[in-house]
């Protein structure tokens, strides 16, 4: 029988014991870290945050908030100075993301509970003027007292959020993974990665059906996220079926076999006025207005804690962001098979 040098062989488990105390005396070994998401509601039911080696993937219909939760909470992690964020986008430019962390960054709770703050739209107009007039938007902000805020604190944490425009024919997964690798090394530290979204990741496969192509793509995700030792968000969109749905499901999201299968965590968004169970709940024109600012999350997979079960954020689109001080929903949702705490 001709031999095949695979370049690696088995270890035994005293062998590996052996090995992994003298990598912790050495201080080789990063350990579970975990790294909170500045969302209460979610780090609770994860157990803490996200970890290290962990692939999550973010699902929900057009229009849900998808990329303004993943960069909030890209946001938040940059902001603990714990770790180094970098932010993969296929869907928005480097500008778009940017102004998008200044209206996040200007906003202020006022006593009554009502935010205040530049807001996304007014900002798009004043980049716009500023490029007409030349005089730059930054020198606008500054004689703004909103927009300084908004400045002052993105300085104080932007060398730990990096963002990179991606092009769905360049930067594939093996690209990705370099660029991670590239910057721990820089860094010394940690590193979270968030694809925005999964399935525009190219794939050099010819022929592969899309349930190929999503299933190689979030295979290579996880392994890079166990080979780098870092948490990975990837957001993912939905077949035409989940589109069509009334409740969009982690089954619902394209490639959804091989999805379920790699992925960690899950979770899925819905708006909640389209998901509340209407015979359950008696809504008014009011109550369902209400609603309408709101967004379920559903944890529908989750590895090292519970899974099934919800929570609720309030829509704050104008400013970019979700509040993050949302928690269990109280009423009752259609298909309930995920219950609440």
């Amino acid at each position: 029988m001709q031999d095949t040098d695979v370049g690696q062989r088995p270890i035994s488990v005293l062998d590996l014991m052996r090995s992994l105390e003298g990598r912790t005396l050495h201080g080789e070994v990063e350990g579970a870290q975990l790294f909170p998401t500045g969302f209460p509601a979610l780090d609770r039911r994860l157990g803490g945050g996200l970890r290290q080696g962990d692939l999550m993937l973010l699902g929900g219909a057009e229009g849900a908030g998808k990329t303004t939760f993943a960069f909030q909470l890209a946001r938040n992690v940059a902001a603990s100075h714990h770790c180094t964020v970098l932010y993969f986008c296929y869907e928005h430019t480097e500008d778009d993301l940017l102004l998008r962390l200044l209206s996040m960054e200007s906003t202020v709770q006022k006593p009554g509970g009502e935010l205040q703050g530049l807001r996304l739209q007014d900002l798009r107009h004043r980049l716009a003027h500023a490029g007409r007039n030349g005089s730059g938007l930054l020198s606008e902000l500054a004689s703004d007292p909103l927009g300084r805020r908004a400045v002052e604190r993105i300085e104080a944490y932007g060398p730990h959020l990096r963002v990179l425009r991606c092009s769905a024919s360049t930067i594939d997964t093996a690209a990705i993974s370099a660029l991670v690798a590239e910057c721990k090394q820089e860094v010394g530290g940690h590193v979270l990665v968030v694809v925005d979204y999964l399935q525009k990741v190219p794939l050099r496969s010819p022929g592969a059906s899309e349930d190929e192509r999503t299933g190689r793509i979030a295979e290579a995700l996880k392994e890079m996220a166990l080979t780098c030792s870092v948490p990975v968000v990837a957001i993912v969109a939905a077949d035409k079926q989940g589109l069509q749905a009334r409740r969009l499901r982690a089954y619902h999201l394209r490639g959804s076999s091989a999805l379920l299968y790699e992925a960690d965590v899950i979770v899925t968004m819905n708006e909640k006025a389209r998901i509340v169970s209407k015979q359950a709940v008696d809504l008014t024109a009011y109550r369902a207005a209400a609603m309408s600012n709101w967004v379920i999350f559903s944890i529908e997979k989750n590895r090292s804690g519970r899974d099934l079960v919800d929570f609720q954020l309030r829509k704050l689109f104008a400013h970019g962001l979700f509040d993050p001080t949302g928690d269990a929903c109280p009423e009752p949702l259609v298909d309930e098979r995920v219950y609440v705490e």
